[in-house]
């Protein structure tokens, strides 16, 4: 009986947490998702993906962040050299032919001192492990053109590129093995 009562009241108050939830989209023209990895020890290379989507639901009242989940295009790479992005796509490092897709949900958020922390189920090239990005929700502001409150939402976390097996067998000392992720999101209500 203790177990049911328990059940109901943990369920009762996930429903209060999402009953002022509101999902935003987001807006593609004022967002990116760019990431940076060493090469060669002495420099560093960056590059985003163009194509993204996702979804994301905020508190109205509490202006806190309630959920998240994203899905890149992993064909919409772009580091600046046709070359490098072909050989990037290949088996050896995305396989894109057959992950096409990169995903992102999140599984826990918190606010820290530092601003928001969210546990992240992240799979790419086929494999899910578990990362953390720490941010900051910024808003709401009225946007003058649509007439509706907006939100910015931006995040980072670092990963370890040979954990989703991209270019396991390339050194370490010629390309890095953390990658640096950076999303930054302008988010509009559906």
């Amino acid at each position: 009986m203790k177990k049911i009562i328990r059940n109901v009241v943990f369920a009762s108050s996930l429903s209060a947490v999402y009953l002022y939830a509101i999902p935003y989209t987001i807006d593609n023209s004022h967002s990116y998702i760019n990431f940076k990895i060493s090469h060669m020890i002495v420099s560093n290379v960056d590059g985003n993906f163009s194509k993204f989507s996702g979804k994301v639901d905020i508190d109205e009242k509490s202006k806190m962040l309630n959920n998240i989940e994203g899905e890149i295009d992993i064909l919409s790479i772009n580091t600046r050299s046709e070359e490098r992005d072909g050989h990037l796509l290949g088996d050896a490092y995305f396989d894109a032919g057959t992950y096409p897709k990169g995903l992102l949900k999140a599984t826990k958020i918190s606010r820290t001192r530092q601003g928001i922390k969210i546990e992240t189920d992240l799979t790419l090239k086929g494999i899910t492990k578990k990362v953390v990005f720490m941010g900051e929700l910024k808003g709401p502001v009225q946007n003058p053109i649509i007439k509706k409150d907006i939100f910015g939402l931006s995040l980072k976390a670092t990963i370890n590129r040979k954990d989703f097996n991209i270019g396991k067998e390339t050194s370490s000392s010629s390309m890095g093995e953390d990658v640096e992720i950076y999303i930054n999101l302008e988010l509009i209500p559906e």
